[in-house]
This record gives structure tokens, sequence and C-alpha cells, in this order.
């Protein structure tokens, strides 16, 4: 009893501490329901692996993207820090409706209170949906560790068949579930345009392969629209020996984009010089990426944020960059696990100013590829 009482004094202390300093976000009925986001709520615990949901569906919408920022209760009450925002997810312009944004990987961040920020972009303005105070614990205190003999075992539930039970047939039809968020299109490269995006734990019929040699998937989703997913994206089950192969449209003609004999020195310019690895990637293993960073104009590029999106696990890792003065170059460190795709091929798909959130002289050029194997 007493325990118990101890521990919710502690809680009590807690919440007391965290109010004194920033109001509870978002305050219910305030938000825009097509741009808010409803899971994790305030005061929430979070570990692991943690989908981040709600609506992004603004009439107009350009773009949504999630960051987080360390909460730092100051000692001074007029101290006065300022916010670092690091990117938990890439821009996406696809609308999500109830459904899964993002997914925060909470294992590579300090335990500690941190506050969650969804920015929907349009071209009337920014709407931004903020979910303060939030606990990452990772690492579970001292006072919720079982003492010896205290364990609590739960038995497994064991479910069993009726004998005269007739199990359901499998299904002719193969299936696909997808295994990341990944968008479906009318042709079988990134070229073409998106149909729809996927979400993890889809399931959609298989129905077809593309005729290319590509391997992309030729899907029906349930409100009968079809097209084309990437053989990374989905975990496909059932004979798929006998499916027809499916020829895309042409692909899109793209057009070239003009690239400037010189660049303005109004404006600052970062660039990824290269991208590499402290080591040999292995699953479930942390490495380190550098990555490289120039400003190619006599400006000085200030403090923005590089991330690095590995696919196909979808798992994001960034780092601040710190000022970066003119003409010059600096290496970032970011530290990165990867918990999956043991025995295949890794791309991280590395950007700098991930959000355009500093006007450069060109923002084309901020992005680098690099793919290599990951061990098991």
């Amino acid at each position: 009893m007493l325990k118990r009482l101890g521990l919710l004094l502690l809680l009590i202390a807690v919440i007391g501490t965290t109010a004194a300093f920033q109001q509870i976000s978002p305050v219910p009925g305030t938000e825009n329901p097509l741009a808010a986001i409803t899971y994790p709520p305030p005061v929430y615990t979070l570990r692991g692996q943690v989908d981040i949901r709600g609506t992004a569906s603004i009439e107009g919408m350009t773009s949504y993207f999630l960051e987080v920022t360390p909460l730092i209760i100051p000692v001074d009450p007029t101290q006065v820090f300022d916010e670092i925002w690091l990117p938990i997810s890439m821009a996406s312009s696809t609308s999500v409706f109830d459904g899964v944004l993002g997914v925060w990987d909470t294992t590579i961040y300090d335990d500690g209170l941190y506050s969650l920020r969804m920015t929907v972009t349009t071209p009337a303005g920014n709407i931004v949906s903020l979910v303060s105070p939030l606990r990452v614990e990772n690492v579970l205190p001292p006072f919720l560790t079982p003492e010896p003999g205290g364990v609590i075992v739960v038995p497994p539930v064991v479910v069993t068949q009726d004998p005269g039970q007739v199990s359901p047939p499998i299904a002719s039809v193969p299936t696909g579930t997808a295994t990341v968020n990944g968008n479906v299109r009318t042709g079988d490269t990134t070229a073409y345009t998106v149909v729809t995006a996927l979400q993890p734990g889809q399931t959609v019929e298989v129905i077809g392969i593309s005729n290319t040699g590509s391997g992309w998937w030729y899907i029906r989703l349930a409100d009968g629209r079809e097209g084309f997913a990437a053989p990374s994206i989905l975990n496909v089950i059932g004979d798929t020996s006998g499916l027809p192969l499916i020829a895309p449209p042409p692909p899109p003609v793209v057009q070239p984009t003009a690239v400037p004999t010189s660049v303005p020195a109004s404006a600052p310019d970062a660039i990824i010089a290269n991208v590499r690895f402290d080591r040999a990637l292995v699953q479930g293993q942390a490495f380190q990426i550098f990555v490289t960073l120039r400003n190619i104009t006599g400006v000085s590029m200030p403090n923005t944020t590089v991330a690095c999106n590995f696919t196909p696990q979808n798992q994001i890792f960034g780092a601040e960059t710190g000022t970066i003065g003119p003409n010059g170059q600096v290496d970032v460190a970011i530290t990165a696990r990867l918990d999956s795709g043991g025995g295949a091929n890794t791309t991280a798909n590395c950007a700098v100013d991930v959000n355009n959130l500093v006007a450069e002289a060109n923002e084309g050029n901020n992005f680098f590829n690099l793919t290599v194997p990951v061990g098991t």
C-alpha cells in the first residue's frame, strides 16, 4: 500500500512539473481534425517502434512530415532554449485518413521527455499538430524490475480446433501484405504516377506480374483499384506460378531540369558530397553513417538536419548539421541500427535540409543514395 502511494505521489509530482513549464497539448477541440495526430496522446510513455497515427488530408495539401524535439525543463524560468526538431519521417504527399502517418523508432533516442509534431504544408500556409509531453522509456526504471520470486508468469492461451471442424479452403488467388509504407503506381518503376499508398499490414490480391522482368506485382485493392507494387514492400503468399504477365503503360516523359551555370551568391547551397559507413552493416548491430556536407556558395549555411531513410526497412536516422561556413565542408556522424533486411541489400536515401526549411540557391541537389549489403 505504501509503495503504491509513493508511486502515485511521484507520478503527480512529474505531471505537475511538466505542466509547470509547458501546457499539455493538443487541447481537445482546437485542432483541425484533417491535420491531426491522434496517437500517441499527451502524457504517454513510449518504447521501441511506435506507429504515429492520425489524419493528414487537407484539401490542397502538398506534403506532411513528422518531427520530434527533446523537452528541456529549465532550472531558471527565464532561460530560453532553441528547439531543434529532428525528422522521424520523410515528407510525403500522400493523404492519410485515420491511419499510420509514420513510425518513430524511439530506441535511437535517449530516454526522457519529448514533443512530437506533424507539419502539413499547403499553398495557404503550414498547419501544425503538436503532442507534448511524451516520455521515451526504453530502459525500465528500477522500481519496475520484478524482485526475485516475484515474477508473474501468464500461461499462454492454447487454441485447439474441434476435430469435427473443417479447415477453411486456401484461397486460390495469391495475396500480398504490405511490410512497410509503399506506393501503388500505374507502372513498374517510381517514374509512374501514384495510384494510392499501402499501409503496413494492409492485404491486397496479387493478380499478375510485370512482363518487363522488374519483379513488380500487379495487384487489386479492396475497392477494386489496380496497379503495380514493388516486391520490396509486399510479402506475397500463395501460388504465383500461373500469374499472367501484365504490360505496364509507356513510361512517362520526364522533362530534364535545367542546371544553372552559376550559383547566386545571395543564398547558401548545401550538397551531400559523400556517404560512408564506419563498418559493414549487420542486422541488429549499431553502426555510424558519415555524411560529408559541402556548402558550395560564399553564404553561410545555418544549422539544419541531415537524414537517411533506409529502404526497404523504412527506418529513418538523422542528426543536426551545425553551421557550415562559406564554401565550407563538414562530416556529420549519425548513429543507426537496422532491425531487418539481413541477407539482402539496403539503400540509404540521404537528404540534407530534409523539409526545405532553409532557402537555398538550388533545392534539387540535396540528395545522395548508397546501396550496400546487410549481413545476418
